[in-house]
């Protein structure tokens, strides 16, 4: 009898030690992909297209880098057939725009127009920000001009303050993939803004682009739409 007592207690003992370490794996497991755009080091990451929920938190900087600085796009949206392409997305109930997606080949460089200046997009007639600087508040192409894209459709315009538009978007991305079609390389291509609720001007815009053809250009980057007292 006093063996068979000592045996059911290292049964239940060993019992107890397993459920103890499931729970532990569990919360290890939760608590990990618990916020998955902060990192130590005050980068961002993530898998998957920024949310205006899950957006970095603007300290001062005009971008940040997601996921290292590296796109994640699928195999499938890297897939080149030979020919370039750009789609705009529609346009969501308030008006705003909501992404673009491209293929851009060096055939499309500088094939794009000027924004039209009759074009006002969400928040660019209900902000004062520009009263007092009229150059404050840009157009600014999702898809720049210079890669490609159109500034007479209302889908690849949104308002900008002007840091946003230039130096911060033009630097962090623009100039990079342009530099690479014009040394023959194909770049996928995505700009997505982010407006949070109802607002009518974006929190920013996520950006990603990789080459499709060499190892150009792997980028994954976040600007912030900050306004900033820029005086010419």
């Amino acid at each position: 009898m006093a063996k068979r007592k000592t045996s059911g207690k290292h049964k239940l003992l060993r019992l107890l030690l397993l459920f103890s370490w499931f729970l532990i794996l569990t919360w290890i497991e939760i608590h990990e992909g618990a916020d998955p755009t902060s990192n130590q080091d005050g980068t961002a990451d993530t898998s998957v297209v920024l949310s205006a929920e899950d957006a970095p938190q603007y300290t001062g900087a005009d971008t940040i880098e997601i996921n290292g600085g590296k796109s994640n796009f699928d195999s499938s949206e890297l897939h080149f057939e030979g020919e370039g392409w750009i789609r705009y997305g529609d346009l969501d109930e308030l008006n705003r725009v909501t992404t673009m997606d491209a293929m851009i080949t060096p055939e499309m460089y500088q094939t794009g127009t000027d924004a039209d200046s009759s074009i006002l997009p969400t928040g660019w007639s209900k902000s004062n920000q520009n009263d007092s600087n009229p150059k404050q508040l840009n157009r600014g192409h999702l898809l720049a001009d210079v890669l490609g894209g159109s500034g007479e459709d209302w889908r690849n315009l949104v308002t900008l303050y002007r840091n946003a538009n230039y130096p911060a978007m033009y630097f962090a991305s623009e100039f990079i993939v342009s530099e690479a079609i014009q040394s023959g390389s194909t770049v996928r291509y995505r700009v997505t803004p982010l407006f949070k609720d109802d607002e009518l001007i974006c929190e920013g815009l996520h950006i990603m682009a990789k080459s499709v053809n060499d190892d150009s250009v792997d980028l994954n980057v976040y600007v912030f739409n900050e306004p900033k007292d820029v005086v010419d």
